[in-house]
């Protein structure tokens, strides 16, 4: 291990040049091999390319026809011919086919005797997440001929916690193969950040470090070229390059001591650390799900009618899943004993507010906890009846109709505007929740719409609210648009020939169908709405997937997986002739903005509203994007 030569390979990659990639590969080990090298780390991706494009579709395609399985890898045999004619291991990158046709970006550890190992990138990088799978076991730990070598892939390495546990295992270099792309932001003085980043990692952790980024413009997008080896003090041993050029790097390297954390003196990077001390940061760790929903639901929280104030104090009282629904409970009880105060002093418009706010805060508590079905059902419950308590102060008022469907009846709120007495009936537009959200929650999209002399119908169907624990999710969802411009034929106080629709998230997906297949439907709005969920399976929240599961009524995850593909739009989209507006943010970490861009592309009568940084449904745009799509329907109706 002593004076070890460890080297990195800047290759000059070419997308979908399969043989050209692994030239180039070969002849930089046996470059480092002349150099001495007895370890050789390639780059992300080196015998595919990486730049396969936004469009999922084509992406996935191209990517598939470049992929091999782990133990039927071209690339792979190749590594392991030069690592016996060599006599040293070898890191790199390569796309990999999994058993069930998923892709993932891989890495491979080979050496004389075969794989020794495979490492799919658990952190994808921007519009990886388009094409791959994340991987979701931890970096391994391979004992090899000249010591303990771990590897991960480009953006793991911006994670502190998946370095430390290569750290913890005991290796004694990381090698990373990667694909830096470079930004406008980098520095033209000193080192870009992914390159700080990496010598951070070794000094935070006592190893070394060994990244081999790429070379060679692809698809328009240009590369650091960041390739380095570091030492356990975080000092560059070798490069990094900080140029577009093909190179190999080498440095010896004594790989022992990486297994002396000391500082000097009594100290240690390991052995003085105090995890207790970190119990909030494990419990996040554990508990991923309360931490996603403190970034990013705050917007959604707020949009629909709950104070911001409200949603920090909650959240300060929630450190494990399962406290969420008992602790929106609880805030949900407060505004419960406003009501019941208000209500007895006579004080009817404080009762109506207190009563939908206690309502939203017991939806919030049940929408996507599927963990405890006794707890979460009582929480509905509550939604349900302390909205009723509170419909008839909103002006106009809610009134709670039932709309006929398929031997039984869905549960609605219609609210018709005030008009004169020789003024036209209003047009009426038909409100889609989506997965998790209920007709009680679309009231605040609602009073967009009425305030421009709409009249709204939401509508809970089958898998959403009141009728979620009787029928599961209905993929062709027109059926509910049929049913509900059935119903509204039967009333007199709209324009039955003037219906509209709105769906948000799954809801989006709905109105899509609904303006396919419904006639009557004249117009629409798909906000944040799916082509074809099922793509996505795997990047979805977990509390999405187990939502979904549950509302389903599929019994596994797999069946699960098996129900969401029916919800698609393929045969639909050609079909929707009449105005489409598809709404999407920038920045929709549930549902891609590739979705959206196909429905906009494939369906005749669409057009695309997109706002760049816009979050999921727009939430963090409300005013601009609910003014836009009200107005819209107002035009369109």
């Amino acid at each position: 291990m002593e004076n070890t030569v460890i080297a990195v390979a800047q290759l000059a990659i070419a997308i979908g040049e399969l043989d050209a990639n692994r030239k180039a590969a070969a002849a930089a080990v046996a470059e480092a091999a002349a150099a001495g090298a007895r370890l050789v780390v390639l780059p992300e991706l080196c015998d595919s390319g990486y730049v396969f494009g936004d469009d999922p579709d084509r992406a996935s395609a191209e990517a598939g026809a470049l992929a091999s399985p782990a133990d039927d890898s071209e690339t792979l045999r190749q590594w392991q011919a030069l690592a016996a004619e060599h006599q040293l291991v070898i890191v790199g990158g390569f796309c990999e086919r999994g058993a069930d046709g998923r892709l993932f970006n891989s890495a491979a550890v080979v050496d004389a005797s075969g794989t020794r190992a495979v490492y799919r990138k658990a952190h994808l990088w921007d519009q990886e997440k388009l094409v791959f799978t994340p991987g979701d076991a931890p970096p391994p730990v391979v004992d090899t001929a000249i010591g303990r070598v771990a590897v991960m892939i480009c953006y793991d390495l911006e994670f502190p916690e998946w370095v430390r546990l290569a750290a913890l295992d005991g290796a004694d270099l990381i090698a990373a193969p990667v694909n830096w792309p470079a930004t406008a932001g980098a520095p033209k003085d000193g080192f870009p950040p992914d390159v700080l980043e990496a010598l951070a990692d070794a000094a935070a952790n006592g190893v070394f470090v060994a990244v081999a980024d790429r070379c060679r413009i692809e698809r328009g997008v240009t590369w650091i070229g960041g390739s380095v080896i570091a030492s356990p003090s975080g000092k560059p041993l070798a490069g990094p390059v900080l140029e577009d050029r093909a190179v190999v790097l080498t440095a010896s390297c004594d790989l022992l001591r990486a297994r002396d954390k000391s500082l000097g003196g009594d100290t240690d990077r390991l052995a003085d650390r105090r995890p207790q001390l970190y119990a909030r940061v494990a419990a996040q760790a554990q508990d991923e799900r309360v931490a996603a929903a403190t970034a990013h639901w705050a917007a959604r929280f707020i949009a629909n009618g709950t104070s911001y104030s409200d949603f920090q104090a909650t959240m300060a009282r929630i450190t494990a899943w399962d406290d969420w629904c008992r602790e929106w409970g609880r805030t949900a009880q407060y505004y419960e004993r406003l009501a019941e105060s208000a209500d007895q002093a006579g004080r009817k418009a404080t009762a109506g507010e207190a009563w939908r706010r206690a309502a939203l805060c017991w939806h919030w508590g049940k929408f996507v906890f599927v963990d405890d079905l006794n707890q979460q059902r009582a929480a509905h419950d509550r939604t349900v009846a302390c909205f009723r308590r509170g419909a008839a102060t909103l002006s106009p008022p809610a009134e709670p109709v039932r709309v006929p469907y398929q031997g039984t009846s869905l549960a609605a709120y219609l609210r018709v505007p005030a008009r004169q007495e020789n003024q036209a009936k209003p047009a009426v537009v038909i409100m889609m929740p989506g997965l998790d959200s209920v007709k009680e929650e679309l009231q605040a999209t609602a009073e967009y719409m009425l305030g421009r002399g709409l009249a709204i119908i939401a509508v809970d169907g089958p898998g959403q609210g009141e009728a979620e624990y009787e029928l599961p999710i209905e993929p062709a969802y027109e059926k509910v648009a049929t049913a509900v411009a059935d119903y509204l034929e039967g009333r007199d106080d709209i324009d039955p020939g003037r219906i509209g629709g709105f769906g948000v998230s799954l809801g989006g997906y709905y109105a899509a169908r609904a303006a396919a297949f419904e006639p009557r439907i004249k117009a629409a709005v798909s906000l944040a709405g799916p082509f074809q969920w099922s793509l996505d399976w795997d990047i979805l929240p977990p509390q999405t997937r187990a939502t979904f599961q549950r509302r389903s009524g599929a019994t596994s995850e797999a069946e699960a997986r098996q129900k969401l593909a029916a919800l698609t739009l393929e045969d639909a989209a050609a079909r929707i002739t009449r105005p489409l507006l598809v709404a999407v943010g920038g920045r929709d970490r549930l549902v891609p903005t590739s979705h959206a861009e196909r429905l906009a592309r494939e369906a005749p009568g669409a057009e695309l509203f997109l706002i760049p940084d816009g979050s999921h449904g727009l939430t963090n745009h409300a005013f601009e994007s609910r003014s836009t799509m009200a107005d819209w329907l107002a035009a369109h109706l």
